[in-house]
């Protein structure tokens, strides 16, 4: 690990953090209540208390491999379109000032890959479905399943451009090109924070890459989700999540 560092105003949310000074993962958020922490280093996932898991395909699945610090796995299967997925329960509020850091990469070709994760409304979407319509994020106007939702966004198959992506309350979703690219077998550490008013920043390896303003119903109950499907061809994408942490103030 990196020079421990700490700043105050942590990201300007009036609250101090503790950080890695090289990877900036977020070690300590001090002064947010209640803290959500998952390294996936247990034998497996209590599927009941801690999350939801979902798979549609014959060859979906996911669960925690072996590996140095734990990760949990998503595998896409071989059918096109068939979702796999993880969230947690619906606990989280934007009014809080809720905020999640993930850290993932794909692990297989990711050619075919259309995934997202971040906070959204529904835990399960309908079937073949996740947050967001997967050929909008190729065509430039994002379409969205989610009612509201705070995510990033990746598309395979036409871009491996990293999207910020937001809808409040079924409106015209907004979305910002991060300038970060999805790098087969690289991880990155993505970080999303709202605040009482609904507002968004997205955070990739500690740098600021996106803001929008008004992105969610700062009332609605939330849950992190990851979720992916491949849109074409045959081959099993993998997802490897080192690590969930979700953070926000007590109501």
């Amino acid at each position: 690990m990196g020079k421990t560092k700490a700043e105050y105003n942590w990201q300007n949310t009036g609250r101090q953090a503790f950080f890695d000074g090289e990877t900036f993962e977020t070690l300590i958020p001090i002064g947010f209540p209640v803290i959500f922490v998952d390294d996936f280093v247990h034998p497996a996932v209590d599927a009941t208390n801690d999350w939801t898991e979902a798979t549609e395909g014959t060859s979906n699945a996911q669960d925690i491999i072996a590996s140095v610090n734990g990760n949990y796995r998503i595998n896409t299967g071989t059918e096109a379109d068939k979702r796999t997925e993880i969230s947690t329960a619906l606990v989280w509020e934007a009014a809080q000032a809720c905020g999640c850091e993930i850290k993932l990469k794909t692990t297989t070709s990711d050619a075919g890959l259309f995934f997202n994760f971040g906070f959204t409304d529904v835990a399960t979407e309908g079937t073949g479905a996740i947050s967001w319509v997967d050929d909008s994020l190729a065509a430039g106007t994002v379409d969205s399943i989610a009612d509201d939702a705070v995510m990033f966004g990746v598309r395979a198959e036409t871009s491996d451009d990293i999207y910020a992506l937001s809808v409040l309350a079924n409106a015209t979703p907004q979305s910002t090109d991060t300038g970060t690219d999805l790098v087969l077998a690289t991880s990155h550490i993505y970080r999303i924070q709202l605040d009482a008013d609904g507002n968004a920043r997205y955070f990739i390896d500690g740098a600021f890459v996106a803001e929008h303003l008004l992105a969610i119903t700062t009332t609605d109950d939330l849950c992190v989700t990851i979720a992916g499907y491949i849109t074409t061809g045959s081959t099993a994408a993998l997802i490897d999540i080192d690590y969930v942490k979700i953070w926000q103030n007590r109501q």
